[in-house]
Order: structure tokens, then C-alpha cells, then sequence
């Protein structure tokens, strides 16, 4: 067995184990990798299956450090809310990654409204879940922006990031009204990570999942650097707009409005670090991280003047 497997290595892997049993006549197929998964998608007669495979060495990701465990805890945890699909194994593979497998019945293709979206992730957060077993990640206006502060501080002799350091939100600018949740946070939700099955709408990719604030949750959404690199093109301002105004809790809303600067900072200087620091090992995805901070760069400026 090589380090990578082939999809044959693969299928092989998988015959005869629970839940797929004989796997004759199931098709496998590749679906396109991130920077930190190979993905396949396997066809059998009764249900179709998602295969992630993690790459390993992304624990320790300033921002987002994949955690295999998280997704796996949070797919067991929402799937009986219906807000996530089954997951069916979480095993290591015979190289030795992990491999988290969800199995969903086949839906529609259509891709969810924003209007929908935002009464499914009202629905989540509603459940105020805090598991144990997953870790607390930074919230709030303050927290966010010395969080942000610690990842620039990473790339400590980048130009850009003392560039970047005018557009950073003044510690004083709001007065917080509230403190922050500590609930389950998704923390990469767009529209990228809303799955349509046969049963509604589900959520995906739970691996960077923490014990946060869902003003987070908006942010991501909303923001236009995350989903360039999911591959998406930004909301325009009236799917802003209505989001917002379908999200059914409004003190969450209004915290974000007042501490939404801070999100979209950090989320800027982290996608800096990226392309700074993966230029020479992966030039492609520093090029993408590059276009992700251009759009997160233009929010703020739009931000600052409102």
C-alpha cells in the first residue's frame, strides 16, 4: 500500500465493511481535493457516500487546524437534529490517515437560498450545543482582533502585513454589549458547505469546528474571501441583506453587525499568512489565498465607510 491509495486500493479497502457490505457494481469517483482533503464520492444501489481523507500535518493551522475528531463528534451530534449527514465510519485508512465516511440519500442539486440558509443556520445555533470533547476557539470583538494580531505575527517580516496592520479595526471602536456565546460553531459555513439531499439541506465539513460564538457563523457566510476559495462567487449586498434579515435570532445579528470588522480582519490576515507562507509549496493555493484577501481587503475598506 503506497502512501497516496488509488481509488482501486481504495474500493478494496472499503469491500465487505460496515455499512457498505458487497460493494459489486458501486462506483467510486474522485471529486476535487482541497488544500487539506482528497474527497470521493461512492455510488451504491441503495445510497451514495462522501469519503474524506485527511492530509496529515495541518493540526497545528492557526486559524483553521484540521481536526478529524471535531467532524466526527459534530456529524454524531447533528445528525439526529437533521442538520448534518450520517456519519457512517470514521477509521483510519491502511496508510495510516484518518478517513471520515457520511452516507445521505440522494437529493436535488439545486443549491439552497439564501433566505433558507439563514433560518438553517438560526436553527443550529438555536440548539446552543457545547460538547465537551470540542475545543474552545477565540470570540468576541476583542478576542477575534489579539487573535488576528497572533497570526500576522507569524509572518513577522512581510510588508503586506504592515500594510494590512491600517486597515485593523481600533480596539476601541465598539462598546461590546454582550459577550460571546460558547456554543457549537460550524466556522467555515458558506454556501459551498450546504449539502442538498432527499431529507433538506445538511452541513458539511465540520472538521475546523469549535466551542464559539455564532456571530462567527455569519461572518463566514457572508464573507467573500471565504467563498472564493470554496470556488464561489461573493453575495451581492441585497443576499446580504436578505440573510441578515431571515436570520432568526436578532441579538445575534446585532452583535454581528457591531463585531463583524473583527471577523473579516482576522480571516484577511489569515489568508495573507497563507499565501505568504505556502508561495514556494504550493503556489496555486497561495494564488487563491491571494484572491481571497483582495475580496476580504474590500469588505473592510466598504466596511470602514459606512
Amino acid at each position: 500500500m503506497t502512501d497516496r491509495m488509488t481509488d482501486a486500493e481504495l474500493l478494496d479497502f472499503l469491500q465487505g465493511r460496515y455499512p457498505f457490505g458487497d460493494l459489486g457494481g458501486a462506483r467510486l469517483r474522485p471529486l476535487p481535493s482541497s488544500y487539506t482533503h482528497r474527497f470521493w464520492r461512492l455510488q451504491t444501489r441503495e445510497r451514495d457516500y462522501v469519503i474524506k481523507e485527511y492530509f496529515p500535518g495541518l493540526e497545528n493551522n492557526p486559524l483553521y487546524p484540521t481536526l478529524p475528531q471535531e467532524e466526527a463528534t459534530a456529524l454524531t451530534l447533528l445528525e439526529r437534529h437533521r442538520l448534518a449527514p450520517r456519519l457512517e465510519c470514521f477509521l483510519d485508512s491502511p496508510a495510516g490517515s484518518p478517513l471520515v465516511i457520511y452516507g445521505y440519500e440522494r437529493g436535488s442539486e439545486a443549491e439552497i437560498d439564501v433566505r433558507d440558509a439563514a433560518l438553517l443556520l438560526g436553527r443550529f445555533a438555536a440548539l446552543e450545543l457545547a460538547p465537551e470533547e470540542v475545543r474552545m476557539v477565540p470570540s468576541g470583538y476583542h478576542q477575534v482582533l489579539a487573535h488576528a494580531d497572533a497570526i500576522l505575527e507569524k509572518i513577522p517580516d512581510s510588508r503586506r502585513a504592515a500594510n494590512l496592520k491600517r486597515l485593523r479595526p481600533h480596539d476601541s471602536s465598539i462598546v461590546v454589549s454582550a459577550a460571546p456565546q460558547h456554543i457549537l460553531i460550524h466556522r467555515s459555513l458558506c454556501l459551498g458547505t450546504v449539502q442538498m439531499t432527499a431529507a433538506g439541506p445538511t452541513l458539511i465539513d465540520w472538521q475546523y469546528a469549535g466551542l464559539g460564538d455564532p456571530v462567527e457563523d455569519i461572518a463566514c457566510f457572508l464573507s467573500p474571501g471565504l467563498l472564493t476559495l470554496y470556488g464561489l462567487k461573493p453575495l451581492v449586498l441585497y443576499a446580504e441583506d436578505l440573510f441578515l434579515e431571515h436570520y432568526p435570532d436578532r441579538a445575534i445579528v446585532d452583535r454581528f453587525l457591531a463585531e463583524r470588522s473583527a471577523y473579516h480582519w482576522r480571516l484577511a490576515a489569515y489568508c495573507l499568512f497563507r499565501q505568504e507562507t505556502l508561495t514556494h509549496e504550493n503556489a496555486p493555493a497561495s494564488r487563491a489565498y491571494a484572491r481571497a484577501l483582495e475580496e476580504e481587503v474590500d469588505l473592510l475598506l466598504r466596511l470602514r465607510g459606512k
